[in-house]
């Protein structure tokens, strides 16, 4: 019974131990496969990704065969599976940020300019300072903190280097801390900043708010937020691409929930930036490696026993960066004055209409927008489409342009279509400029109890077109300095032959036993330092802060100092808008028509009536208190064929007995289409007049004249402006 029993234990271990085996050898199976299909990742994250794309999409890559390493696309795997397993770069389709790495920092004690230098400190301390004698000691001791103060230096002056030094970067989303921000090109320079998880309050189909993590970065004031569907970070979404019935439809936020979510996501209607202090700009100026340099001198100065020049030249440096971190400071604190209009407006919230200030506006808002009673300038708060009602505004602190444009609502556009802000700005109200004149409609279901234009905002704060025009100003590139290729490229230049110089002083005075290490390490680093004159940049700050003075009498401000430099390079300098180098009046030259063989025609009585008349009315003239504004080639136009325009939108003849042209719909020109059309009626016929490139207007002519392209160039060439002129009548 004994040895039966001890066989069937035998017996039994051994069939669990093949068992076992066989499971094990299964598992390995199951392994390669999996790793067969992902190549170039490491089985933690490989693993931990499978997991996930095997919820998500039900695949089970375990039943399908082995393959080769070099063929990928076997399976149908999550969109940027193999991207995000090998590499922790998220690649950001954008204008400001092109890609962004996922970084964990490091505790203090781990990083690289910590930890290696603490095993120095120690080594010097217990191994050097007993084995030689105390001053070569102190030399050695002099050596290391040079190496570690220029290590914390270029973790200032690189951002690469930080992030290697303090950073680790990850694949998890949810084991970062912080990003390194790569920028589009001519973008201005990378950046480190903080990761951050949050819960949102959203609106979903039932009464109950839904909380759900939201993981984001705010990059030069603007938001990305991390898309699980796209696997990468977007940018926070405006309702700026909606169809036209989507605006109409609209009455504002509907419930207190809704505004909650709105304000949450989107924030308050403001520029918010913080205002940099002395200390901060100073420290900043401080750290630039021409002040470093320096400061190495004087110190290098001060132990070769120059005390008096070497104060003196610390006292000068001192002096004029702080007049350069002053004028800065000036001129940021100008910028702080460029801020969202306060102005009380009228708001649909909740059903009725509510007084808010212009900060208080977030996207989805419906507003009465409109001209102050009392006449007083207002600027808009944020960027609106009109949806009823029709304005005049002021766009020139955003264009340049001095001519005010006429905004029309989209009430007339078709539902179906999509608004584009670039293409549709002609319904499109723009943070920052100013409504000159106003026209309500009464005929709009939703009534404005002020009689404002009917607005509905698309987006506010940094990403309104003022707000963009801030980012601009504040962001754009990076921040010019003493530094320069050419300069760092001369001083290599220079450093390779005092390299070699100090070598030879250093060779030849180890040589000599009874001379001082000391002195002969003190005059090494003064051979390699001398090839750069300390008062080199000092000279450089002189000249820009009497160029900063020179601009500030003028009324002009500078936020970048060492940019002035930069203008003795320009050779050049072309200016497109009237008005700047040349006078603002246009003159009328003529007309060529189709059947003079070219001839520019300056007689207006001798052109067609039609002619006359698509010139005197197919135009986008107003009036704004009492005076008629628009473009200087429409008002030349119509002053060059003696015509009148009135506010009634009519225009006729100076000389009486002639018809009167009445305008009954304007459409506005458009940039991208180059051309400008309006409906009129003359006695009771209803004519089409449109106006526009030659260029563009060719392609829509039936009969082309032979001669029409040879007589369009022939006066565009000559510098003049040229439009097509175009007439078609309405069978009523």
């Amino acid at each position: 019974m004994g040895e039966g029993s001890s066989h069937g234990a035998t017996g039994g271990e051994n069939r669990e131990e093949k068992a076992r085996e066989k499971r094990e050898r299964e598992r390995e199976e199951k392994s390669r496969n999996t790793q067969a299909h992902v190549p170039g990742t490491t089985s933690r994250s490989s693993s931990a990704f499978l997991s996930r794309g095997l919820r998500r999409d039900r695949v089970a890559l375990v039943s399908l065969p082995a393959a080769p390493i070099s063929s990928p696309n076997l399976v149908d795997l999550p969109q940027g599976f193999f991207r995000r397993s090998s590499m922790a770069r998220y690649q950001v389709d954008g204008k400001v940020v092109q890609g962004v790495d996922l970084l964990r920092k490091k505790h203090w004690v781990w990083r690289l300019d910590v930890w290696p230098f603490a095993i120095l400190y120690s080594l010097w301390l217990f191994l050097v300072v007993p084995s030689i004698d105390f001053t070569d000691a102190l030399i050695v001791l002099a050596g290391i903190a040079v190496v570690h103060i220029l290590t914390l230096l270029f973790t200032a002056w690189s951002v690469d280097f930080r992030c290697f030094v303090q950073f680790s970067k990850v694949n998890d989303i949810h084991s970062a801390n912080a990003c390194k921000i790569i920028p589009a090109k001519f973008s201005g320079p990378k950046e480190v900043t903080p990761l951050h998880f949050r819960r949102t309050i959203s609106v979903p189909s039932s009464s109950s708010t839904a909380n759900k993590e939201e993981i984001y970065f705010d990059f030069r004031k603007q938001r990305f937020i991390f898309s699980a569907e796209k696997d990468t970070f977007c940018k926070l979404p405006y309702p700026t691409k909606e169809s036209f019935g989507y605006y109409l439809k609209s009455s504002g936020h509907g419930s207190e929930t809704k505004l909650t979510a709105a304000t949450d996501k989107w924030g308050r209607n403001v520029f918010e930036y913080p205002q940099p202090t002395f200390q901060k700009l100073m420290k900043e100026h401080c750290m630039e490696p021409f002040f470093v340099f320096q400061v190495f001198c004087v110190g290098l100065w001060c132990l070769d026993e120059y005390w008096y020049y070497s104060l003196f030249t610390l006292f000068m440096l001192f002096l004029f960066e702080s007049t350069m971190a002053k004028s800065r400071l000036k001129t940021l604190t100008e910028l702080r004055r460029v801020r969202v209009d306060n102005q009380i407006l009228l708001v649909h919230r909740c059903g009725r209409w509510v007084k808010l200030p212009g900060t208080e506006l977030v996207p989805g808002d419906v507003v009465s927008i409109g001209r102050s009673s009392t006449g007083e300038d207002k600027s808009v708060p944020a960027d609106m489409l009109l949806l009823a009602g029709s304005a005049i505004v002021n766009e020139a602190i955003l264009t340049g342009e001095s001519t005010p444009q006429w905004k029309t609502s989209v009430f007339a556009c078709t539902a179906e279509d999509k608004l584009s802000i670039k293409r549709d700005k002609n319904h499109v109200l723009f943070g920052g400029t100013k409504i000159l004149q106003h026209t309500p409609d009464k005929l709009f279901p939703l009534k404005t109890p002020d009689g404002g234009c009917l607005a509905y905002v698309l987006r506010t704060g940094f990403e309104t077109s003022q707000g963009k025009l801030m980012r601009t100003i504040l962001f754009s590139t990076e921040r010019v300095t003493a530094n320069s290729w050419e300069s760092g490229l001369f001083i290599l230049f220079l450093v390779f032959f005092a390299i070699i110089a100090a070598g030879y002083v250093l060779k030849k005075g180890l040589e000599d036993p009874t001379r001082s290490k000391y002195k002969l390490f003190l005059s090494c680093s003064l051979i390699i330092t001398s090839v750069i004159p300390p008062e080199l940049p000092m000279e450089l700050s002189i000249a820009v802060n009497t160029s900063l003075i020179a601009l500030a009498r003028r009324g002009i401000f500078c936020t970048e100092p060492f940019r002035i430099p930069f203008a003795g390079k320009v050779d050049i300098c072309c200016f497109d808008k009237t008005g700047t180098l040349t006078s603002d009046d246009m003159e009328f030259q003529g007309v060529v028509g189709v059947d003079n063989n070219g001839d520019l025609v300056s007689d207006t009585t001798k052109l067609p009536l039609r002619t006359v008349q698509v010139l005197a009315a197919c135009h986008a003239l107003v009036f704004v208190e009492n005076k008629l504004v628009g473009d200087p080639l429409e008002k030349a136009a119509l002053k060059g064929i003696d015509w009148i325009y009135t506010s009634d939108e009519k225009a006729m003849p100076k000389k009486s007995g002639g018809q009167a042209v009445q305008i009954v719909h304007r459409f506005h020109f458009a940039s991208h289409l180059k051309r400008m059309a309006v409906i009129v009626r003359v006695q009771e016929e209803f004519l089409a007049f449109v106006k526009g490139a030659p260029e563009t207007l060719q392609e829509r002519i039936a009969d082309l004249p032979a001669t029409y392209v040879e007589i369009y160039k022939k006066y565009t060439r000559q510098g003049l402006v040229f439009w097509l002129l175009h007439t078609r009548l309405f069978q009523t």
